[in-house]
């Protein structure tokens, strides 16, 4: 998926599936819904290759890559701001604890 929003290149639909569902636990019907709705907001465009009718091409359009930067410089603007007080050996001490969490999470 990040390679795919970095160089634009189509990928299925089915690829998306099982990396978000994976990411996130969610179905198939969930990855769908969430497709549509970047279609209709004209962040993505669906396509059908050539002789294979049942796959589903995913691609961004110029203004998906847009909203994506916009996205990436509000989320860094807000963790500098919201973390700019706290020392790197803090943040180390903390990032170290957030790792520990997710395995924790992740063997659930």
């Amino acid at each position: 998926m990040t390679l795919s929003i970095r160089t634009g290149a189509p990928f299925p639909v089915s690829t998306f599936d099982h990396r978000l569902g994976a990411a996130t636990e969610t179905t198939g019907a969930a990855t769908t819904q969430l497709v549509n709705g970047l279609a209709a907001a004209g962040y993505v465009t669906r396509e059908r290759p050539e002789g294979d009718k049942r796959s589903v091409l995913v691609a961004l359009t110029d203004a998906g890559r847009q909203r994506h930067r916009e996205r990436q410089a509000a989320l860094t603007e807000a963790l500098d701001a919201a973390l700019a007080h706290h020392d790197v050996q803090a943040l180390e001490a903390a990032t170290d604890v957030l790792r520990h969490l997710v395995g924790i999470y992740d063997r659930l």
